[in-house]
């Protein structure tokens, strides 16, 4: 009996860990960790797109390639 309680105390434990421990988003083409709210990962990945249409624009907006 003692086994059964050990066990499905640590199986609860690795469960509430799963559903209250804190999440770091991660790009699903790398695996690579988003840091810093950046809207793109590394690879290319986009995690955010804009609510309306408009195109997204980073970088220095000084520049203009010709």
């Amino acid at each position: 009996m003692l086994p059964t309680l050990l066990i499905t105390g640590a199986l609860l434990l690795v469960l509430l860990y799963k559903v209250f421990a804190p999440t770091v988003e991660r790009c699903p083409d790398c695996s690579q960790k988003r840091e810093d709210d950046t809207p793109i990962c590394d690879c290319g990945w986009v995690f955010e797109y804009p609510e309306d249409d408009t195109p997204l624009e980073y970088g220095d907006p000084d520049e203009h390639p010709d």
